[in-house]
């Protein structure tokens, strides 16, 4: 007898679902061959043997119904006057849940979801719109891959004494990048020890990056763990400069041992070194600031300085807040039902020092006039992923979004009418 399977990545059945949380089938059948050590992440089989992972939709930060705020039971109740949803719907919370605005699509990966929510499905395929499960396969940055393998060439030409000459005429198209980290490096015969290891370091994550090995793990092990060879390079760049152990920029061992380096050289080269050991966030080539970053590191180790004078400050952060804050802001009011013209015309008398307009537009016409309770609900899940989910939102991320945040407070723009509305009324599950 044929037993049919259920298809991998396929819905579980939705009365079997929590509310907050999707599951789905896994392709196997064999319960107890599963790895269930992950905390994000629970199993089950059905009656045919069936294996079924369930995850939450509020995010990594939010993956048990201990951690959730207000706000999460708020849009869970909603949820919950639903009834049984179809798969379509699902997908699309599903792919809103995958969403991480620090991802290098931001924003297109939000207009996708806005037209997903106003036309009833996602596009197949969808763009991968973050690192949480995500659904998504198609991606927003074509060319990366190849950009890299062409940073790393350029890197490793110079360190072989070719002259920018030769890589400009292999790759004509990437002439600036090429011209400014010659300048940065200067010539390589006048390279010392430590900026050769500093190199060498940073080169580290490119077999990932460049995509030689698919095999995130194997590459993680070698730039960040004991025994590999970014641990190596970093021990020895230690001793050589004499400051401490070097630890990633995150971590809080490098603000300790930043602060106890008196010399501002050996500062600098500290501070230098933590960043490369970041490896963009731990080997996130999908982060929106990945290739920014790799010119700093190179500017970095050639000049033994962090700051650099050529480039905007802060230019990727401004922009992400207030893409973020107008998208948030015309998710607020399309809720609240009020129509977009009252909105651009009120906002045309109050100066926030950026014009929202656009993505404002992009709400509206996406989502359209139709309003279903599915509908609200999905604006509304999408609302609480771009404003208050950790790690990469408007309310969670950095400082000037919060200035950002507390300069439109104060000319009497809030993101977040809606929400205060709907908790100050209590309707949200306990």
């Amino acid at each position: 007898m044929t037993v049919t399977r259920p298809k991998t990545g396929t819905f579980a059945p939705y009365e079997h679902v929590p509310i907050g949380f999707e599951a789905i089938y896994t392709g196997q059948t064999d319960l107890d061959a599963v790895d269930t050590s992950s905390p994000y992440t629970a199993y089950w089989a059905d009656d045919g043997g069936n294996v079924m992972m369930q995850y939450s939709l509020w995010g990594f930060c939010h993956t048990k119904e201990k951690d959730w705020t207000d706000e999460i039971r708020a849009i869970n109740h909603m949820q919950a006057q639903l009834g049984a949803l179809d798969d379509e719907t699902r997908a699309i919370r599903a792919h809103i849940a995958s969403l991480v605005p620090c991802d290098s699509g931001f924003p297109v990966t939000v207009d996708e979801i806005l037209n997903a929510i106003g036309t009833g499905s996602l596009p197949e395929p969808a763009f991968h719109p973050g690192c949480w499960l995500s659904r998504g396969t198609r991606s927003t940055q074509p060319h990366q891959a190849e950009s890299m393998r062409v940073i790393e060439s350029v890197l490793r030409a110079y360190l072989d004494g070719q002259p920018k000459e030769t890589s400009i005429a292999q790759y004509p198209h990437a002439k600036g990048y090429i011209e400014r980290a010659y300048a940065w490096l200067g010539a390589v015969e006048e390279l010392s020890q430590v900026q050769e290891l500093m190199l060498e370091r940073m080169l580290l994550p490119f077999a990932f990056f460049a995509k030689h090995t698919e095999d995130h793990h194997a590459v993680y092990v070698d730039c960040f763990e004991e025994g590999g060879m970014g641990k190596q390079l970093d021990a020895r760049i230690s001793a050589l400069v004499g400051i401490p152990e070097i630890y990633a920029n995150y971590r809080q061992e490098y603000k300790e041992h930043l602060a106890s380096i008196a010399d501002p050289e050996k500062r600098n080269i500290y501070m230098i070194c933590a960043h490369i050991a970041d490896c963009v966030s731990e080997l996130s080539d999908c982060h929106h600031s990945t290739f920014r970053r790799i010119e700093r590191w190179i500017h970095g180790i050639g000049t033994l300085t962090w700051d650099m004078p050529t480039r905007v400050a802060y230019a990727e952060g401004t922009r992400l807040g207030r893409t973020l804050f107008g998208y948030a802001l015309g998710l607020d009011r399309w809720l609240q039902g009020i129509p977009m013209q009252f909105l651009l015309l009120d906002l045309g008398h109050v100066d926030l020092g950026f014009d929202p307009k656009n993505e404002i537009l992009r709400v509206y016409a996406y989502l359209g006039e139709e309003r279903t309770p599915a509908k609200e609900w999905l604006a509304a899940c999408l609302w609480y992923t771009l404003t208050l989910m950790p790690p990469a939102s408007l309310y969670k991320w950095g400082r000037r979004h919060q200035e950002l945040i507390a300069d439109a407070a104060a000319k009497g723009i809030s993101v977040r009418e809606w929400m205060d509305d709907i908790l100050a009324r209590g309707d949200r599950d306990e």
